[in-house]
């Protein structure tokens, strides 16, 4: 994976998060749904996390040019 698509990975794993913080707060009635969602994007942040800490990033000039 490239920089910029672990930038875009990252943002999107925010931003989902964040649109299922807002639901919750909102008083959303399908509070379980809603919490095994963020429970999965929480999860997917932690893994792009991951793959950054191990070093696991291809620089842009070999990914693709992304």
């Amino acid at each position: 994976m490239s920089d910029a698509e672990y930038r875009r990975e990252i943002e999107r794993c925010q931003k989902e998060i964040a649109e299922i913080e807002g639901l919750l707060c909102s008083g959303h009635h399908d509070v379980e749904g809603l919490c095994l969602a963020l429970a999965d994007w929480s999860a997917e942040l932690r893994l792009l996390e991951d793959e950054k800490s191990r070093g696991a990033l291809v620089p842009a000039a070999e990914g693709g040019g992304d």
